[in-house]
């Protein structure tokens, strides 16, 4: 059995990157260290914030939750609730809420739940299914990604967030690199950083990342360790993404060359600074979406698009003429795709 490096009692945990073994005193240690310096590093929080914690109820956002609401008991300043989104996944979500309820309720957490069927009419679930009957080519991680997101900062600014913190490790972050280098999105690449949004918008929430040079492997123990992770539940529709065979791949790679998805991100950070130099994806224009009012890329924002797409929103003639020009081009557009083939 290994050793931890430091005192010498059996370890739990091996760095195969740095070669470094530690027992469960100096895990801890070691990986609150880690996390506080990527919060300095990219100055993720100032002296006063109502962190609005994404959670899910899986490992890496209820480790989140259960480090920043500890961090919150030193730093008088600091207000932390919890965020849930509830897609309606049938065998998936039930499971991770009622974990969720356990840990709020336990440590005394304000929190709020939104849910699909609530706020966009149907489950994800059954988006799905209208999805597929109308032909719509879109993987359900789409539906999904797109709503979530859209909730996610709507929900946040309600109730009252200064800045939104997600669950996303290092693993995540390199999958999604990989993602948008296969699909040629070089914008999507620069807003990968640890602190992504555009800020100008008076609607818009900032996000950060604080276990952005976390792997996954490690926030696992985390939540081991505090009793946070008390089973699997993998997402139905996960293996039917890209994300699936990639992260496999790199897992892969991560066995074979040790220290791999550390170089990955580190690629990631200098892309990002060569796509910023030439002014790809930054100061993008921010629009109010002319439907939702909610900040946008785009005119209309993906939200409506889809929801346009799906039936789920209609809209009269004389609303569509109102519209200003290119929002009237995109809802046409949506309505055009969604037609049932």
């Amino acid at each position: 059995m290994a050793k931890c490096s430091i005192c010498g009692r059996p370890a739990i945990y091996v760095s195969r990157a740095s070669g470094l073994a530690f027992c469960e005193k100096h895990f801890l240690e070691y990986f609150s260290r880690k996390v506080r310096r990527t919060m300095r590093k990219y100055r993720m929080f100032g002296p006063r914030e109502h962190i609005v914690v994404a959670v899910s109820g899986g490992k890496d956002s209820m480790s989140l939750l259960h480090f920043l609401h500890n961090l919150s008991k030193r730093v008088p300043g600091w207000r932390v609730t919890a965020l849930l989104i509830d897609e309606g996944i049938k065998g998936y979500r039930e499971y991770t809420i009622k974990r969720f309820f356990r840990f709020v309720e336990e440590n005394n957490i304000d929190y709020k739940i939104v849910g699909f069927r609530e706020e966009i009419g149907y489950t994800l679930d059954e988006i799905v299914k209208m999805g597929r009957e109308r032909g719509l080519p879109y993987l359900p991680c789409t539906y999904c990604g797109v709503f979530r997101r859209y909730l996610l900062n709507k929900a946040a600014r309600e109730m009252g967030g200064t800045v939104v913190a997600t669950g996303h490790n290092l693993d995540d972050i390199v999958q999604t690199y990989l993602m948008n280098i296969i699909g040629n999105d070089w914008a999507k690449i620069v807003r990968l950083g640890p602190v992504s949004g555009p800020s100008h918008h008076p609607k818009f929430v900032r996000k950060v990342k604080p276990f952005y040079e976390v792997l996954e492997k490690e926030t696992t123990i985390y939540a081991i360790i505090h009793g946070l992770y008390d089973g699997f539940e993998e997402c139905p529709y996960a293996p039917l993404s890209i994300r699936w065979n990639i992260r496999k791949m790199i897992n892969q790679l991560e066995e074979r060359s040790p220290g791999a998805k550390y170089s990955l991100l580190r690629s990631l950070e200098t892309a990002i600074d060569i796509l910023r130099k030439h002014g790809i994806g930054e100061e993008e224009q921010l629009y109010t979406c002319a439907i939702c009012g909610e900040p946008s890329a785009h005119p209309i924002c993906r939200a409506c698009q889809l929801k346009l797409e799906l039936g789920i929103l209609r809209l009269s003639e004389e609303r569509i003429r109102s519209l200003p020009e290119k929002a009237r081009r995109m809802v046409e557009a949506a309505i055009r795709r969604g037609e049932k083939r």
